[in-house]
């Protein structure tokens, strides 16, 4: 758990190295996931700008067009999984709401949260393994990113403890989904899904400090 948390200190500290580029690309992520069909689209291009800023020496809102005008069709796919899966078990949860709080029923309610949770760290690790595919397609990245939750279910909980902390506080300060919350998020599960791969021997080490320490650091999660 202590190594998803360092991942979630390390994506401050990268934000705050690169923060200007990250402004501009969560103030346009918020402006267009207001139409909701678009919304995974242009969380996918977050991402691809995300995942260039932490492998490549320079990165700019031009990944963050690229990565959302390639990936329209597959986030209107996903946008259609979403009002399924998130409708589905929030609909269960709802009707289940006043039942007596009796053992079969208070399972259930946790199986529903449960699947909430590991939908939201799944698309939280899919896009950055979308785009470490050699052939990227979103059955192979949604597959990746679950069977990354399987093997490193301890580290998925300490980063979905520090995502679920920032969602939190952005709730108090509002300003702070508009500037910087989607940007951080994105860092989260980037900076999350390349420590993994780093420490699985399947990415070369990155030289960007505040993204990956050493892999002694990395083993404790």
């Amino acid at each position: 758990m202590i190594a998803g948390l360092r991942v979630c200190w390390r994506a401050i500290r990268h934000l705050n190295h690169k923060g200007h580029i990250y402004i501009w690309a969560n103030l346009l992520w918020v402006g267009l996931s207001l139409p909701i069909i678009t919304a995974p689209a242009a969380w996918a291009g977050l991402v691809k700008m995300s995942h260039r800023a932490h492998t490549q020496p320079t990165a700019s809102i031009d990944d963050f067009w690229e990565g959302f005008r390639e990936n329209l069709k597959r986030g209107a796919v996903m946008a259609l999984l979403n009002v399924v899966v998130i409708g589905i078990n929030l609909f269960n949860l709802l009707s289940y709401a006043s039942a007596p709080p009796t053992l079969p029923v208070l399972m259930l309610r946790w199986l529903w949260i449960f699947i909430l949770v590991i939908w939201f760290m799944g698309q939280l690790f899919m896009w950055p393994l979308f785009y470490e595919m050699k052939q990227p397609s979103l059955v192979g990245a949604l597959r990746n990113a679950l069977v990354m939750i399987a093997l490193n279910p301890v580290f998925t909980l300490g980063v979905g403890l520090g995502a679920g902390l920032v969602m939190a506080f952005s709730t108090l300060l509002v300003a702070a989904w508009i500037l910087l919350t989607g940007s951080l998020l994105a860092i989260i599960g980037t900076g999350a899904v390349l420590d993994r791969l780093v420490m699985a021997g399947l990415h070369a080490p990155l030289s960007d400090p505040t993204v990956i320490e050493s892999p002694v650091d990395s083993m404790e999660g």
